[in-house]
């Protein structure tokens, strides 16, 4: 669990420090400008399948 939750914050990190548009949605998400991260989303769409993809593959590896 430690290991696949430190994955994804590694890669949300990545993301974060290496794309301005990315760190630039997440501010705006942060400051309540996009309350509820739609415009975020949509704009990170490639994060957003990762993030769900990943997501899958940990729920299918703890058995739930």
């Amino acid at each position: 669990m430690l290991v696949w939750g430190g994955g994804y914050l590694t890669v949300w990190l990545l993301c974060l420090w290496l794309s301005p548009r990315f760190r630039e949605g997440f501010v705006d998400w942060l400051r309540l400008k996009d309350p509820f991260g739609w415009r975020f989303w949509r704009q990170n769409i490639l994060f957003a399948a990762f993030s769900l993809g990943y997501l899958a593959v940990g729920l299918l590896f703890m058995g739930l």
